[in-house]
């Protein structure tokens, strides 16, 4: 899928700086309601401490470029049917991390980032996080983002698409309802607002009713 000379690729491992600088930049907010660490420090943390970067069968973690240069992603997730257990190997070193950026940054930070972790039920495509580059907002490219994601659930064995959303983000809610997402339910998240005063969250989703099954 296309858009000017935008594609939409799979991650590679040589991306995973790239994501990680992506992430802080789209949502440095949240990152800096955890932590009193400088944009570099919290790129430096999310990349020695984000165990996404791994490729698994029940995730889906893409890019989005132009001409080369990553200007976007998303990360999809999904419940195995008959899941296998998956070991990966770190050499994180806890000690190290403290030391580099403060004991409270360190374990605020792998709390809060916890916190926003969500366990999708059977058959259920999850989108846990969609950035894009502030230089390349407003220009469509969320809409096409979605419009991928749309597409690879409609190949796939799935009956939803979701997602969660801040209520205190109306743009990308508004986003989200003009990609036919609707909201199913909006809950209140103690944790989530002590972590990033944000109490409110929609669980927003979409379904392809021209192929729904009638049993």
């Amino acid at each position: 899928m296309s858009m000017r000379d935008i594609s939409i690729v799979p991650y590679h491992k040589e991306d995973y700086d790239s994501i990680c600088r992506l992430l802080v930049e789209s949502f440095q907010g949240k990152f800096h309601s955890l932590v009193t660490l400088d944009d570099e420090d919290m790129i430096e943390l999310l990349s020695k401490t984000w165990l996404n970067g791994y490729e698994g069968a029940s995730e889906n973690q893409m890019v989005v470029k132009e001409n080369g240069e990553m200007i976007g992603t998303i990360f999809l997730k999904w419940r195995d049917q008959d899941p296998t257990p998956r070991t990966t190997t770190t050499n994180l070193s806890y000690t190290t991390l403290y030391k580099q950026f403060g004991f409270f940054n360190v374990c605020k930070f792998l709390l809060g980032m916890g916190m926003l972790q969500y366990q999708p039920k059977q058959k259920e495509c999850y989108i846990e996080h969609i950035a894009i580059h502030s230089k390349y907002r407003n220009q469509g490219i969320g809409k096409l983002v979605l419009a991928w994601a749309k597409d690879f659930y409609q190949h796939s064995k799935f009956e939803q698409l979701t997602l969660f959303v801040s209520a205190k983000n109306p743009a990308a809610i508004h986003l989200y309802e003009h990609a036919g997402f609707r909201i199913e339910a909006t809950k209140y998240n103690a944790v989530r607002h002590f972590f990033f005063q944000e109490p409110y969250w929609h669980y927003m989703t979409w379904r392809d009713e021209t192929s729904e099954k009638t049993y």
